[in-house]
């Protein structure tokens, strides 16, 4: 289930994962947080304490604050004699190290102090600092050991002491408290002041401050192991943002030692862990200044590569034991110098990315320096009288921020990928679509070639075959008319009068199938021609009123028959029953393309009109292919002529759509 919840979160984050990068990563975390969580724990710090008959107690505390001392040349669980040579000093005490051939060595104290009566429920006994560890005796008789007295000893130098002290070892008057204390030969002994009083306050000033100097660093230890994991985990899936790893990494680190703060017990022994601890400093600092150049989008070799050999020369030279003590120091001292280059790299970087992330920079990284200052200072004093060392505390304030930022422009840069993501996928289904229509087109404009070729065809049979026939019919039938009355005038007679309009019908009819490219003059122009010679013929006067039209995308070799046939009856009606001597054809537009446009064609004529309501086939015919337009067909007749109205829809689009029907 860990796994599975895992993978979701990368998958959430467009990470590309896999089980190579899932499990190491899953592994690492769990083991890394299960032993800061519970390995690092001390038994002094989860011992339960018993204060179940101390609560009424409300005596004043006593703080001792000076003591006689000794260090004896001989470990001994014995108070030394006078033989040791006991001074008065004052607490906090701190001991150089001793290197006499042995690996421990031991300081004894006295410490003084009179009761007028026995406290019925004891005391408490708190000390704010013990380096490394010891035994408490009261008035000559063991009392409580603050941790193994052999090699391993814990590593108590950042944390109190609390022994309780049973009423039956004080007596009233003066009594002494006698407190051995041991380090290794190699490492500082101290000793604060301590601090006597009530059980229930001595145990709450311990417990308050074993939270604030140990298990709150273990708890910020936990959660910047989590946020460095977790950068790791982005970088794997993008190994070119390397400041994702720098960042972890320096997190990472920063949580391993957090571990010098809260575990008594470490891994390494106790001079390997001392340095360790130490060089990690170092090496924090100069992946920091790695991250920062990778954050700033810089890449400095030359400085680089004279960072990691400072840590390289400094760490082996330490390892090695050339380095000197004070020169230690000076090295860990040389970091700063790291601090206050990526300190003001890191600010002005983000204030050209915004006000805001600037001053959060800002804020954070002089918050880092300042305590950094402070623990120098700490450390370098020779007394331990309160030591809270706060550096720890300002740098989850600095992975907060730099986490915020690395993670705002990560969910940026996702926002900006999946922005243009989408418009890819819009500019990909505008070419799809626009790949159909040219597809369709190209089907369409295929089928139309066919259908001209296949048109081509019967107009070329009709007119060699049929027309031919029909032409030549015509002319035997006009020959055998004017050799049975040679003497009449030459008229068509019935025969040749249908085969004549069989004629007339068959070139409509062709040309209704010729191309033309939505133009209704064109289809107009050429009924012009095959009619002009019957109308001057007859004596009748053509008015061509006809005005340029757009291309109307309506006009199909069906429609154009349609029309032609409507205008060809509207003819006919005017040469055989109007009597008329002129004859108007006028065209035009109506409204607007794509919001009911409508063409009309009118036929007007002086003759003498429609008698009465007759409606013979001929126009109902006309109405019918009025209708297959989409159109109606208006007749308005009178004393002075005849108007034939035909109006039907253009289906032009509206301005601003490009999807045009094809031509033809």
């Amino acid at each position: 289930m860990m796994l599975r919840w895992w993978r979701a979160v990368l998958e959430r984050l467009r990470v590309p994962v896999s089980d190579r990068v899932v499990v190491p990563t899953l592994v690492v975390a769990l083991t890394l947080l299960a032993w800061l969580a519970l390995g690092g724990a001390s038994p002094e710090a989860n011992r339960g304490v018993t204060v179940a008959n101390a609560l009424a107690d409300d005596a004043p505390s006593l703080t001792l604050r000076e003591a006689d001392t000794c260090r004896p040349a001989v470990m001994s669980d014995q108070l030394p004699g006078p033989e040791c040579g006991w001074r008065k000093v004052p607490l906090a005490k701190m001991w150089p190290s001793r290197r006499n051939g042995q690996p421990q060595y031991d300081v004894w104290y006295r410490l003084r102090f009179h009761l007028d009566t026995v406290p019925v429920r004891g005391l408490g006994a708190y000390m704010v600092a013990f380096n490394r560890t010891g035994r408490l005796f009261v008035n000559g008789h063991y009392a409580h050991e603050f941790g193994a007295m052999t090699a391993p000893l814990p590593l108590n130098w950042n944390r109190s002491q609390y022994a309780f002290i049973p009423a039956a070892l004080l007596r009233a008057g003066d009594n002494e408290l006698q407190i051995q204390q041991r380090a290794y030969d190699w490492d500082q002994a101290w000793l604060a002041p301590v601090q006597l009083g009530p059980e229930a306050r001595m145990v709450d000033l311990w417990r308050e401050r074993v939270f604030w100097q140990n298990e709150l660093v273990r708890i910020l230890g936990v959660s910047a192991a989590t946020v460095g994991l977790f950068m790791l985990g982005v970088w794997l899936g993008r190994r070119s943002q390397a400041m994702y790893f720098w960042f972890g990494c320096v997190t990472l680190l920063w949580s391993v030692i957090s571990l010098d703060y809260f575990v008594a017990f470490p891994l390494l022994p106790a001079r390997q862990w001392e340095r360790c601890m130490e060089a990690a400093h170092v090496l924090r600092a100069v992946m920091m200044f790695m991250f920062t150049l990778r954050y700033c989008g810089k890449r400095w070799p030359l400085a680089e590569l004279a960072a990691w050999a400072y840590l390289v020369l400094g760490a082996a030279a330490m390892f090695s034991q050339v380095l000197p003590s004070y020169a230690i120091d000076l090295w860990y001292l040389g970091t700063l110098l790291f601090s206050f280059v990526y300190f003001i790299m890191l600010v002005r970087h983000g204030l050209r990315n915004g006000l805001v992330e600037g001053a959060m920079l800002a804020v954070a990284g002089a918050t880092q320096l300042g305590l950094s200052v402070y623990d120098l200072a700490l450390y370098s004093s020779n007394t331990w009288t309160d030591r809270v060392y706060l550096t720890h505390f300002s740098v989850p304030l600095f992975v907060g921020v730099m986490g915020f930022i690395l993670m705002r422009r990560f969910v940026e840069s996702l926002n900006a990928y999946e922005r243009l993501a989408a418009v890819l996928e819009q500019r990909i289904s505008e070419k799809a679509a626009e790949l159909e229509r040219n597809y369709e087109q190209l089907v369409e404009a295929r089928r139309n070639q066919a259908l001209t070729t296949e048109r081509g065809r019967i107009m070329s049979e009709m007119h060699d075959g049929i027309g031919s026939q029909l032409t030549l019919a015509l002319s035997l039938v006009r020959r055998m008319d004017r050799e049975a009355n040679p003497g009449a005038h030459p008229q068509d007679g019935q025969v040749a009068t249908v085969l004549r309009e069989s004629i007339e019908d068959l070139q409509l009819i062709i040309d209704s199938l010729e191309p033309v490219e939505n133009d209704l003059l064109t289809v107009l122009g050429t009924l012009r021609y095959r009619l002009q010679d019957r109308l001057g013929k007859s004596g009748i006067e053509l008015q061509w009123n006809v005005v340029d039209l757009p291309p109307l995308p309506m006009l199909t070799p069906h429609s154009v028959l349609s029309i032609l046939r409507i205008v060809q009856e509207a003819f006919a009606n005017c040469l055989k029953h109007s009597g008329a001597t002129r004859i108007a054809v006028t065209t035009g537009l109506s409204g607007e393309p794509g919001q009911g446009e409508m063409a009309h064609i009118a036929v007007t004529d002086n003759g003498q009109g429609i008698e009465g309501n007759r409606v013979g086939r001929g126009l109902e015919n006309m109405r019918r292919r009025a209708a297959t337009l989409g159109g109606s067909l208006q007749i308005n007749s009178g004393p002075a002529g005849t108007e034939v109205l035909l109006v039907f829809p253009t289906l032009r689009p509206a301005a601003g759509d490009v999807s045009f029907p094809l031509k033809g």
